[in-house]
């Protein structure tokens, strides 16, 4: 009888544990957002959005201008549509209260510029997102190339 209620407390740790939850239906709702993203599609963000990218002198809030770092890869130098970003999470965490979560993610960002090269490069992403009624936005991202420089490798 002992050992059954030792083996029974050890089950209800393990199940009560982090690693043990599932997934909540917030953080699935992000997941599918990034993986739609990782597809194509256009990432819905607030209208206050804040964003500072390798490509941004200085973070950036709508609606305002961002202003670029000059150079070959800029944004403004890139062949329009031939941007491609996979995201792949690391952490998700949605607050208690069900309105604000942030992601940290690995990511891989591609384009081609109009000089004809195409540059490929591995990043990190952290990101704060907002819920407004039932969407998830993203409020904050902050993005950065894993090189020291931020300049991109091209092949």
């Amino acid at each position: 009888m002992r050992s059954q209620s030792a083996v029974l407390t050890i089950l209800l740790l393990i199940a009560a544990s982090p690693l043990a939850q599932p997934r909540s239906t917030d953080e699935e709702a992000i997941r599918a957002l990034i993986a739609r993203q990782n597809k194509g599609e256009e990432m819905a963000s607030t209208s206050d959005l804040i964003l500072w990218t390798g490509a941004l002198k200085r973070p950036f809030v709508r609606p305002g201008t961002p202003e670029e770092v000059p150079g070959p890869t800029q944004p403004a130098a890139r062949v329009p549509g031939s941007q491609r970003v996979t995201v792949s999470p690391v952490r998700i965490e949605v607050a208690k209260s069900g309105d604000l979560a942030y992601e940290f993610s690995g990511l891989m960002l591609s384009f081609d510029t109009k000089a004809g090269q195409h540059v490929s490069f591995p990043g990190s992403v952290l990101r704060v997102w907002r819920k407004e009624g039932t969407a998830w936005k993203v409020a904050a991202a902050f993005m950065h190339p894993h090189n020291e420089e931020g300049a991109a490798s091209t092949r």
